[in-house]
């Protein structure tokens, strides 16, 4: 059995590269990318997209909070974070506004010892951005690319098990 997918006959070598492929096909529409750092808890990728650039941001929810300016519904339609809905039977019930209802979808994760990720995107034109582009320093450090991560739309939210590795009762000891 195979430690990638339990199928015994699993080819290793065709598995990378088909990685390699996808890599090699999203540094074909990658046009900037603003790494990870335990500082700003959150990393983003600018792809091209249609007539533009589609920046996609994941990370910490208390960090991303502040960059949303909405919400996209389930139709793609972006709601307001003040605008009220009702609050999933998961979290509550009732109506909230948007921001209230990720908050409590964070928390009940928290609850349930998961870290949670919050996923964003925004869509810019190919003038707005090399303007933006422009006016920041041609993107050369990575705190002149983060202008790019405002006026996000909110995508989702995971949680994800986060383990105890067997070590930590000795370190915390």
């Amino acid at each position: 059995m195979n430690q990638f997918n339990g199928d015994s006959d699993y080819d290793k070598s065709e598995a990378g590269r088909k990685i390699f492929q996808a890599k090699k096909g999203l540094n074909q529409i990658k046009e900037a990318e603003i790494e990870f750092t335990s500082n700003r808890k959150l990393a983003s990728m600018v792809v091209k997209h249609g007539d533009g650039v589609r920046i996609y941001t994941k990370g910490a929810p208390e960090m991303l909070f502040e960059k949303l300016a909405g919400v996209l519904d389930a139709d793609g339609k972006v709601l307001g974070l003040k605008d009220y809905a009702f609050v999933p039977t998961l979290v509550g019930k009732g109506e909230d506004t948007n921001l209230n209802i990720l908050d409590r979808v964070v928390k009940y994760f928290a609850d349930q010892a998961y870290r949670t990720i919050l996923v964003a995107k925004k869509d810019m034109t190919w003038d707005a951005y090399n303007a933006l582009k422009s006016a920041h320093n041609d993107f050369v450090a990575a705190e002149d690319k983060e202008i790019l991560e405002t006026d996000l739309e909110f995508i989702g939210i995971f949680g994800i098990q986060d383990p105890l590795r067997p070590t930590i009762i000795e370190s915390i000891s």
